[in-house]
C-alpha cells in the first residue's frame, strides 16, 4: 500500500532530456559548421585473364595501355603523358616504335623500364574535377608487366594517390593484381567519419572493379590482333 506521507517522486524526463538536448545541440552545430576529415583507404582486387600472357603483353604494349591503366577505373580521365627520353608510343610512326620493335623482338631476355609523368582529371564525388599529376614507373619483361603510380601534384581534396597494376604469366593464363590507395579530405563531421571511410573505400573498390572490366574488354577486342606486333 502506498505511503501517503512519502515525498512525491521526481519525474525522470529532466535527467534524460538534458543530456539528449546536449547531444542534439552538438549534432546540429556539427552539421551547420561542418568539418574536415581526411581518410586514407586501400582496395585490392585480383583476377585471372584466360589468355596467354604473351598475347596479353603484346596487346597492352601495342595499344599503349600503360597510359590508360590509371583511368580504366572510371574515376578519372586521361589528359597528358610524357615519358623520360621522349615518346615511346608503339602505336605511331615515331622513334619509340622503332626502338621498341628493335629492342624487344631481338633479345629473348629483354626488359623495358619506363618512367614518366601522367596527368589525369579526377571525376570522384569527393574531389570533383581536378587535374592532378602522377609519377608513373612501368616495367615490362617477357613474363610480367608492372605499373606503379604515385601522386606527384594533387589538389586540395586529393592528398594522396597510389596505384599498382601487376600482370604476370601464370601457366597459359595471366594473373592480374590491382591495388589502389586514396587519401581524400572530406567535409564529414566527427560523427560521420565512419561513413566517409566506407564511401571512399567503396569508391576505390568500384574503380578496381571497373578497371578489371576495361582490361578484359581491351584484351577481348584486340585478341585477333596480338600477332601483328612482333614481340616475343
Amino acid at each position: 500500500m502506498e505511503d501517503l506521507h512519502a515525498p512525491p517522486r521526481k519525474p525522470l524526463w529532466p535527467k534524460i532530456a538534458i543530456p539528449l538536448a546536449i547531444v542534439l545541440a552538438i549534432l546540429v552545430i556539427s552539421t551547420i559548421v561542418g568539418g574536415e576529415y581526411t581518410t586514407e583507404q586501400t582496395a585490392n582486387r585480383s583476377f585471372t585473364i584466360d589468355d596467354n600472357f604473351t598475347n596479353v603483353r603484346k596487346i597492352m604494349v601495342r595499344t599503349n595501355a600503360a597510359k590508360e591503366i590509371v583511368t580504366m577505373g572510371g574515376d578519372s580521365e586521361f589528359v597528358e603523358q610524357q615519358w623520360e627520353g621522349g615518346d615511346v608510343d608503339p602505336g605511331g610512326e615515331k622513334l619509340g616504335e622503332a626502338l621498341l620493335k628493335n629492342m624487344l623482338s631481338s633479345k629473348p631476355d629483354w626488359k623495358l623500364e619506363l618512367h614518366g609523368t601522367l596527368q589525369v582529371r579526377t571525376l570522384d564525388e569527393y574531389i570533383g574535377e581536378e587535374v592532378i599529376t602522377l609519377d608513373q614507373q612501368v616495367t615490362i619483361d617477357p613474363d610480367a608487366i608492372l605499373s606503379v603510380t604515385n601522386m606527384k601534384e594533387g589538389s586540395e581534396r586529393l592528398q594522396g594517390y597510389a596505384m599498382t597494376t601487376s600482370l604476370k604469366r601464370e601457366g597459359e593464363q595471366t594473373q592480374v593484381d590491382l591495388q589502389l590507395t586514396q587519401k581524400i579530405k572530406t567535409d564529414a563531421p566527427w560523427f560521420a567519419q565512419g561513413i566517409a571511410d566506407r564511401r571512399v573505400r567503396a569508391s576505390a573498390a568500384r574503380a578496381l572493379e571497373n578497371q578489371e572490366g576495361a582490361m578484359r574488354r581491351l584484351i577481348s577486342e584486340n585478341a585477333d590482333k596480338a600477332g601483328l606486333f612482333p614481340l616475343r
